[in-house]
């Protein structure tokens, strides 16, 4: 049975020492005490269905999915039968009891293995579901447990609270909520005497196959970690926003420290003023405490390569986003330490060994794979252990002990980024079981063994080894004797010689396998350890760095170790890859790194290597589920869900109380997020062909489905039978995204009596559908509803119900000032008519209905007062409530872009914009459509009833001096009464004031009507300048009239957005870039800031001309300073040069969107069959200036590497030369010319606008190629490979080279690169902020966040902001906590963008309390909550980096500092491109930081590239060069420095003058650098003549030495000479032939 709860509203219980124990079996004692489950202290509003959802990740009880929760007392004997339960009394059976008596005579227990649980085998109690147990007519549920208390699983553990008796040491605590709660008392309830117990239960067809699939996911990876869930609370306890407000715990943590800090510093003035240190002493104290501070500094900033890149030129300008999400968060300096532009690609050293920590992991979880083998094998793997430095060196021979020991010697230690990825990747490869669980080839059973009891027959298919036969029965699964070969097929499906039985699956099949049980130990021991890792990643990562580990893993299975977007686990796969960051961020991302395999990236088109092979693996089971898929429809739940039904309950529930707010809010945002996800597979089923149209017979365009109760439309021109006052496909589209936007309008008004459908838009492959609920009776005849405003049929009256009408001009008049205007009952003119009449004529018999023929009284034709557009329509349901439908204008028609000849401005008309592109005038179907935003309504309303307001004060002016002459007299006459009769003197005073009381309250609410009166005429006629739309004029003169005044408001309206919103806008940007106004990044926040300003995104055209204009002012103003500096002088302000390249980069953007639409539904769609090459060119088109020569192409590709695709591998994808040339072929591609005409004239048509930066066959480096790319990808739902593309360059698209089919080869963005379209999602329900279209996966929750009615948690954010204005900084720190624990209640996730902005609510609280440390904990998580929601690349990240490195400067955190100041720099230059307005202050904030540190030269670096980047104040050029001056100088580079300060100089006396001081310091400056660079010059001189003097005299005495070395030289040689001749001759003298001649000599 099951109990209500009985809490009573005022306390609030908590229940504690609950435990779950193990399945009943036939022995109620026989469970070891250790296999019981303690849970946490939990709530009394706990859900049972969270509890059993816990179950699966404790070991030996994952793979129970049969079972139900039950209560009984924890002390219960084995022997007895009875037990009482608080007053009431469970009997069990005789048959129960006896068998349990029979069971205690069984003392041995049967030996199971190791992995197996003892609990779902041969003794395990199966019992009846007890919602069966009434079947047969017993409403007690029969003898066996029928009364015992079962918890519901769609209840809570509020019926234990009669069973538990609340514990002594209760506290009582008053807890005041928000909604006027009265105080509650916390009453803690001890369960110590009872516990829950788990019944299993028997199986059927439906819940066998729940239990195949529950296997087939913990062999996919995700087997048990936990063993309690206690630890698994005390970790969720330290979460993001916890249930008990964790933030406000912090926030009084901050406050403690501030305290703390304040006290500190008293102290330390006091013992200060005690000693009273000399000056001297304090000089030198504070010079030394600055000589810290500065190395202080400089030990922590970060060091770059003297060649590094500090402005990401490569990555922001030439296209490489192999880096992204590294450089996105600032994680560069791992880059370059890594030196292989991976990052954090792993746990190896550079000689690809494995770190230490990597291996102690490892080699610990490969013991533990085989625990339980042989002696030998573990004498083995102990002897491993002893060796393992993780591990205390005296091990013993319990494993438990051992285990536990190398558990906390690894806790106490830190791993790093790469080290925890390699060691995850490692365990998820061992959870990983290779096995295959599907249904037999002999599944169903026949109907001879289906009433024997065969549920299915399954088959486990495990590599090497036969194929284990199950057959499933309602009480749990056995072996059977089938058997399979590839020859032979045997069916027999008895049990097997050993059935191994048991409930479960798993735990049969382990029984049976030996090999299964050691893989199924392995994969318990490697999750534990992997548990393990992530906690101890948690403990070291801010909450920042966890999403950044898996952004940037290069591991493709460790989708288990990343938090999912939703804020659980997810699921890996690894049989198909799923990038992880899906796992990280709600909404995909356009950029998708791919993961690497032995450190090469995994390739999406080499299908027959392992790189290619490894992205899609086969799985039975995936396909199963495909074949099996209801796409959004729940078979089980039996009837469809009444969405319709659901979301009108939950608006209809009460509001009185606190908590029933709550529980609408809860509701209304649960039904509309479960509607977008089934509104989302309707959406996929009809686009794959698995739903057929409501008509058939009809063209397709104009086919309705119906499915899952949700109606679906194209939105397209159907034709003229409805009546409707737009046509052609363009108007259909914006009007039904108009009629999305003002649909969320009416749900966040919240306006009682009136029902809105839900409605979602879907746009896939150009094509966007119309997803709504349906309105009830309206498919069950005509008598089922009533139309009781507007007309469903072209040629019907229209009507207009009194009660509808008031409450439309209550509701809509009110808030959305909307006027109620006289049309005619039949307001289509009679050209319209016939047109109407002659298409009808031309549909089939059966398509033609009979139209209604409605005749008036009198036959004359009536004038219906509407308050909304005039095709609305108002239907009564058979619920009767009041539905709104086609509501598609809430604000007038856009004069602006009405032809003058129509009653339009004609400000198009007369600016003459030149361009052949430009049509000449505006009659195009879409501006039909075209309204103006209601922010720009709102905006001139207030600005004339300011007006109103301030003639009225001045009419009023002179009552205040009549009235004194009044009490003048009054005081005159009372003189007089005072004289003749003072008696009644006090009683004609007082008189006289009561009157005068009177009458100001009279006065007072005169003013008061008239300012409501006046409000009244503020409101807006919606249906002015409409076509084919009958005059009034001879029907009614006082409406005619009154229409064209409200077409003369409508005008001045649209005058006041194109003469004073715009050129403000473009004021402002230029005015007030560097102060005030923030400008955008990216197209999406630029399509926020216009629209936060009244501005549609069709005046970027308008925008554009004007910032061109100014940047030519600009110009001219520079050329004339330059001829005459002396008369003339510079604006100290530029109009920044990335406002117009924001503008040119979103037109692109939207027009090649819309390009790429119309190519994907061209010729019935042939392209979007193969879309990925039609995409392709486009892309590359779009990011290049030129298309290749063949000769370029042939050069390039013989260069090309392994990874880069030619044409002839593009070919080989996929067959093409079939189809016999018919119309289905894929046509071929359009080449660049082509799609550039075809982009600049939907530019022209839809902007008015010439382009000036891009496509001008050249090189321009203002064109945003990166940020042009990102945009189209995010806005097509286009996502693209992460790696590096040649963009900005030349192209190759295909042009019409192919036939018969064949793929085209586009460079440089091939169609391997294209990953995945998504289908782009509106929800009408979403967030104000959020109204927009965003991509989102099929298989996927909504990614917008939704609006969350709760008025509440409304009040609380803005009454934050109110007291954050006012300076009451407690307070609004308060409030903000408190609005984002109620929003985060609501939505049961942090992810939603109102907590989002309460938690950086809160940063801004405690940094302007000087609470910087607290600030920067809620700024990280407000940065990590931005991220998971918008990507890594959003604007709110942007924010978060800029206020986080401020936050880490202001407390000396330098190296985090710059680590997100990075960050910031880099996203900027990404998508808001180098010459962004902020990127100059970024880069000199960088550098003032190593100034500081002494670091000169890397200070000058920066400036350097702070004075490249364009400063739109030209002031700051000035400052940046006077330090870049100081640092010169300080380097001893004076000439340099006088340089530098002579810039400064020049622009301070150009915008300040010669008397500013800011002109005299830098004069002073510059007149002292030139003086110590004249005085360096004369040193250097000096030393340069003396060196030169040195260097001649050297040479001469060189010279010198040199011809004295050489006389000498030349002397001695001569010596030499001489000496060497006279000894020959004295030598010779005695020889024979000498004294032989002198003989003759002397004869003769």
């Amino acid at each position: 049975m099951t109990t209500e709860p009985s809490a009573p509203a005022s306390k609030e219980y908590h229940i504690r020492n609950l435990v779950i124990l193990p399945p009943r079996q036939q022995h109620h004692d026989a469970f070891h005490k250790e296999d019981a489950v303690a849970l946490p202290p939990l709530r009394a509003e706990e859900a049972v269905a969270s509890l059993k959802a816990a179950l699966v990740e404790i070991v030996g009880f994952g793979q129970l999915t049969k079972f139900r929760l039950v209560v009984e007392p924890a002390d219960k004997k084995k022997d007895r039968s009875d037990v009482t339960v608080g007053a009431k009394v469970t009997k069990r059976s005789h048959q129960a009891a006896a068998a349990a008596a029979a069971g205690n005579n069984n003392k041995e227990e049967e030996e199971v293995p190791a992995p197996v649980s003892r609990y779902t085998l041969r003794h395990a109690v199966v019992s009846v579901p007890p919602s069966l147990r009434t079947l047969d007519g017993s409403r007690d549920g029969g003898d066996d447990g029928g009364d015992e208390l079962v918890l519901d699983d769609y209840g809570d553990l509020s019926v234990l609270i009669d069973l538990l008796t609340p514990d002594e040491s209760s506290d009582k605590v008053a807890a005041e909520e928000e909604g006027g709660l009265s105080s509650r008392e916390k009453v803690v309830l001890d369960a110590s005497s009872f516990a829950i117990r788990v019944v299993l239960e028997r199986y059927d067809a439906s819940s066998v196959k729940e239990q195949i699939g529950r296997v087939r996911a913990l062999f996919a990876g995700n087997a048990p970690a936990l063993k309690t869930l206690v630890a698994e609370a005390e970790a969720e306890s330290a979460g993001l926003m916890g249930a008990d407000g964790a933030a406000a715990v912090d926030g009084s943590i901050g406050e403690n420290l501030q305290a703390e800090k304040h006290a500190a510093v008293d102290h330390v003035g006091a013992v200060a003023e005690e000693k009273k240190p000399t000056p001297e002493e304090r000089a030198a104290k504070a010079k030394q405490q600055a000589e810290e501070a500065c190395q202080q500094i400089a030990r922590q900033l970060p060091q770059f390569p003297s060649d590094y890149d500090l402005t990401f030129s490569k990555a922001t300008s030439g296209g490489d986003f192999t880096n992204f999400y590294h450089l996105a968060c600032g994680e560069e300096m791992a880059l370059i330490t890594d030196g292989n532009g991976s990052g954090s690609s792993g746990g190896s050293n550079n000689n690809g060994m494995k770190s230490t920590a990597v291996e102690d992991w490892m080699n610990d979880g490969n013991n533990n794979n085989n625990n339980g083998d042989a002696a030998k094998k573990k004498k083995r793997n102990q002897k491993k252990k002893k060796n393992n430095i993780s591990v205390n060196s005296s091990n013993n021979n319990n494993s438990t002990s051992h285990n536990n020991t190398t558990n906390n010697s690894k806790s106490s230690t830190t791993l790093s980024i790469a080290e925890t990825e390699q060691i995850l990747y490692n365990l998820n490869n061992q959870t990983i079981i290779d096995a295959t669980i599907r249904l037999s080839g002999h599944h169903p059973p026949p109907s001879h063994r289906r009433i024997l009891g065969d549920l299915a027959y399954i088959e486990c298919l495990i590599p090497n080894q036969p194929t284990i036969h199950v057959t499933a029965i309602p009480l749990g699964f056995y072996v059977n004797k089938s058997s399979s070969s590839s020859f032979n097929q045997v069916f027999d499906p008895t049990p097997a010689k050993e059935p191994c039985y048991s409930h479960t699956l798993l735990d049969c099949l382990l029984q049976k396998s030996q090999v299964l049980r050691e893989a199924w130990i392995a994969a318990l021991s490697a999750s534990e350890k992997r548990a393990e890792v992530l906690k101890l990643a948690s403990r070291s990562e801010d909450p920042f760095m966890q999403l950044y580990r898996p952004a940037t893993s290069p591991y493709w299975n460790n989708h288990s170790g990343s938090s999912s977007g939703a804020g659980g686990w997810s699921i890996p796969s690894p049989s198909t890859f799923s990038t992880r960051l899906d796992g990280v961020t709600l909404r995909p991302a356009w950029l998708v790194p791919l993961p690497k395999v032995n450190g090469k990236t995994l390739s999406t088109w080499k299908q027959q290597s392992s790189r290619g092979g490894m992205m899609h693996k086969w799985n039975v089971g995936r396909a199963e589920e495909e074949l099996t898929n209801m796409y959004g429809m729940d078979v089980k739940g039996g009837a469809l869900r009444d969405w319709n039904e659901e979301l009108q309950s939950a608006r209809d529930m009460s509001v009185e109380s606190f908590e029933e707010r709550m529980d609408r809010a809860r509701m209304i945002h649960k039904v509309l997020t479960d509607f977008s996800e089934a509104a989302l597979h309707g959406v996929r089923a009809i686009t794959e062909g698995h739903i057929s149209p409501m008509n058939p017979n009809e063209i397709a365009r104009s086919h309705v489905y119906l499915h899952n109760n949700i109606f679906f439309s194209r939105a397209v021109d159907a034709g003229l039978d409805t009546f409707k006052i737009i046509q052609g496909d363009r108007a259909a589209k914006k009007s039904a995204s108009k009629e999305a936007s003002n649909v969320g309008t009416i749900h966040r008004l919240d306006i009682k009596g009136l029902y809105t459908l839900g409605t979602v838009l879907v746009e896939y492959m150009g094509t966007r559908f119309i997803c709504q609920s349906v309105v009830p009776g309206i498919l069950h005849g005509d008598k089922a509803h009533t139309l009781a405003y507007g007309a469903v049929e072209a040629l019907a009256e229209l009507a207009c119900d009194s009660e509808m009408h008031k409450v439309l001009e209550d509701g809509l008049g009110d808030a959305c000032m909307v006027a109620t205007r006289g049309v005619l009952s039949r307001p289509l003119v009679d050209g319209r008519v016939e047109a109407i009449k002659e298409y009808k004529s031309t549909l089939p018999l059966p398509l033609l209905a009979k139209e209604p023929e409605v005749k008036d009284d009198d036959g004359a034709v009536r004038v219906n007062n509407i308050c909304g557009p005039i095709e609305m329509k108002g239907i009564i349901g058979s619920d009767q409530r009041k539905y709104v439908l086609d509501c598609t204008r809430l604000t007038p028609r856009d004069a602006n872009w009405v032809s003058k000849a129509y009653g339009g401005t004609g400000y198009w008309e007369e600016a003459a914009l030149s361009g052949e592109l430009i049509p000449a005038d505006l009659d195009d179907e879409e501006w039909t459509a075209a309204v103006l935003r209601p922010e720009l309504v709102a905006t001139y309303a207030n600005e004339k009833l300011k007006g109103f307001l301030i003639a009225m004060q001045a009419r009023e002016a002179e009552k205040p001096s009549n009235a004194t002459k009044t009490v003048a007299n009054d005081d005159s006459a009372s003189d007089q009464v005072e004289s003749s009769n003072a008696g009644d003197k006090d009683k004609e005073e007082w008189v006289d004031v009561e009157k005068t009381d009177e009458k100001v309250d009279a006065d007072v609410e005169k003013m008061r009507q008239e300012e409501a009166e006046y409000i009244k005429t503020l409101r807006f006629n919606v249906n002015v300048f409409l076509p084919y739309m009958k005059s009034i004029e001879s029907i009614d003169k006082d409406a005619y009239e009154q229409l064209q005044k409200d077409e003369e408001e409508a005008r001045k309206l649209a005058s006041y957005l194109w003469n004073t919103v715009i050129p403000n806008v473009t004021k402002n940007i230029r005015l007030d870039s560097c102060k005030t106004v923030q400008i955008p990044t990216d197209g999406q926040s630029l399509t926020e800031f216009l629209h936060a300003r009244g501005i549609n995104c069709r005046y970027l055209g308008r925008l554009a001309d004007l910032a061109r204009i100014e940047e030519q002012k600009d110009i001219d103003a520079e050329k004339a300073y330059e001829n005459n500096k002396k008369e003339n002088k510079l604006p100290r302000f530029r109009m920044p040069l990335c406002w117009l390249e924001l503008l040119e980069c979103e037109m692109v953007a939207r027009a090649a969107k819309h390009v790429l639409d119309s190519y994907l539904t061209e010729n019935g769609g042939t392209a979007a069959a193969q879309p990925a090459q039609t995409i392709a060119s486009l892309l590359s088109a779009v990011v290049s200036n030129g298309e290749e020569a063949s000769s370029e192409t042939e050069l390039r590709t013989a260069v090309g590497g392994e990874d880069v695709i030619n044409a002839d591998e593009i070919n080989a994808l996929t067959l093409f030369g079939v189809g016999g040339c018919g119309d289905a072929v894929h046509k071929p591609v359009r080449g660049r010319i082509e799609i550039w005409s075809d982009i600049e004239k939907e530019i022209g048509r839809r902007y008015r606008y010439t382009l000036s930066l891009y496509n001008k066959g050249k090189h321009n480096s203002r064109a945003l190629y990166p940020s042009l790319l990102r945009r189209i990808c995010q806005r097509s739902g286009i996502r693209i490979v992460a790696k590096s593309y040649d963009i900005g360059k030349k192209c190759v698209c295909g042009g019409g080279s192919n036939s018969a089919g064949r793929l085209d080869y586009s460079y440089p963005i091939a169609a391997v690169d294209i990953l995945d379209v998504l289908p782009m999602v509106k929800h009408a329900a979403s967030s104000g902020e959020e109204d927009s279209f965003f991509p989102c996966r099929f298989d996927s929750t909504n990614t917008s966040s939704l609006h969350i009615v709760f008025s509440d948690a409304k009040a609380l954010s803005e009454g934050a902001i109110r007291h954050l204005n006012a300076g009451n900084v407690g307070h609004a720190l308060e409030f903000a906590q408190e609005a984002a624990h109620l929003y985060q209640r609501v939505v049961d996730s942090p992810l939603h963008v109102q907590v989002a902005k309460n938690i950086h609510l809160m940063s801004k609280c405690q940094i302007v309390g000087q609470d910087n440390e607290a600030a920067i904990q809620s700024t990280l998580k407000y940065l990590a909550v931005a991220v998971s929601i918008g990507g890594f690349d959003c604007k709110e990240a942007l924010d978060a980096h800029n206020q986080l490195s401020d936050l880490y400067f202001a407390v000396g955190q330098v190296k985090e500092a710059i680590k997100h100041i990075r960050a910031l720099s880099y996203l900027m230059e990404f998508s808001a491109g180098g010459n962004f307005s902020q990127l100059s202050a970024i880069y000199y904030k960088l550098g003032i930081q190593y100034y500081e540190g002494s670091k000169l030269s890397d200070a000058l670096t920066f400036y350097d590239v702070a004075q490249k980047k364009r400063s739109d104040d030209r002031f700051v050029d000035s400052i940046i060069a006077s330090s870049s001056a100081l640092a010169l100088g300080r380097l001893g580079k004076f000439s340099d420095a006088s340089s530098q300060e002579k810039i400064a100089y020049q622009l301070n006396l150009a915008l300040l003058g010669e008397e500013h001081d800011r002109t005299k310091m830098s004069s002073s400056s510059l007149l002292q650098f030139m003086r110590l660079a004249m005085e360096q010059g004369r040193v250097a001189a000096a030393q340069k003549n003396k060196h030169t003097r040195e260097i001649e005299a050297n040479a001469i005495a060189e010279s010198i030495k040199a011809e004295e070395d050489r006389a000498e030289s030349a002397a001695k040689k001569k010596k030499k000479k001489k000496g060497s001749k006279s000894g020959n001759t004295s030598e010779n003298e005695n020889s024979p032939e000498n004294v032989a001649q002198k003989n003759v000599s002397k004869a003769a």
